[in-house]
């Protein structure tokens, strides 16, 4: 003969299910809530006025950046000119390889690369690809070690 099973309640299968599939429960759910509130009240949003004062310090901000990039650019170094090219009023840029030549011709006798950087400012790979080119060009020769005259 077999044993009869107690009828189950309905109580126990609730707390079965609850259990089992982790079904969040009534006070859970309101601690839930009740957290949220707590975190929101301590994020202090602002005010539709501070937010007004915000919006208007930003564009205030932005303004200045404008014109701060506005001086920047009308501050900023010069461009340097790669080549002689006449503007419209006929009036021709100085390149750096004139600079150079300019300071060559100074020398009749010669110029060593020192004194091309000294009176130049520029740095010692870019004066040496200078002399090098106005070597090419014929403009200068090479009287001895790092010495460079004018050609004549």
């Amino acid at each position: 003969m077999k044993k009869k099973q107690k009828p189950s309640r309905v109580e126990t299968i609730v707390e079965f299910l609850v259990e089992r599939f982790k079904i969040p429960t009534r006070t859970e759910f309101e601690n839930l809530i009740r957290k949220t509130e707590e975190s929101l009240q301590r994020l202090k949003l602002p005010t539709m006025t501070e937010f007004n004062q915000l919006v208007k310090r930003v564009e205030e901000l932005e303004k200045v950046a404008k014109v701060r990039k506005e001086v920047a650019k009308k501050v900023s170094r010069p461009v340097k000119p790669k080549k002689i090219a006449k503007k419209k009023t006929g009036v021709a840029r100085v390149t750096d390889l004139d600079r150079v030549f300019k300071v060559v011709k100074e020398y009749p006798n010669g110029v060593n690369v020192g004194t091309l950087k000294a009176e130049t400012g520029f740095e010692d790979k870019k004066v040496r690809n200078i002399v090098f080119r106005l070597g090419k060009q014929g403009k200068i020769e090479r009287v001895g070690r790092g010495i460079y005259k004018p050609k004549e």
